[in-house]
């Protein structure tokens, strides 16, 4: 006994057998196109903005509990 193994997408099989097989619909016949891509890896970072009594701004990345103003040169302690 010989073993054959046939796609049902094969148009020979189809001529063959007398039978119409319907291709199958493809995503763009549809309405609907799918696309395939790499997800990459994205890190979040928390930002803090400090403000000064003297007016000066600036971001951290770390939440201190004493700071020293960039500008004035003051000791602070932060609140939150």
């Amino acid at each position: 006994m010989r073993e054959h193994i046939t796609n049902p997408g094969d148009p020979s099989l189809s001529r063959r057998a007398g039978l119409q097989v319907p291709q199958p619909e493809t995503a763009t016949d549809s309405g609907i196109e799918v696309h395939e891509e790499r997800l990459c890896k994205v890190t979040v970072q928390r930002l803090y903005k400090m403000r000064c009594e003297c007016g000066r701004l600036w971001l951290a990345v770390l939440l201190p509990k004493f700071v020293k103003c960039p500008a004035c040169h003051k000791l602070g302690i932060v609140f939150k």
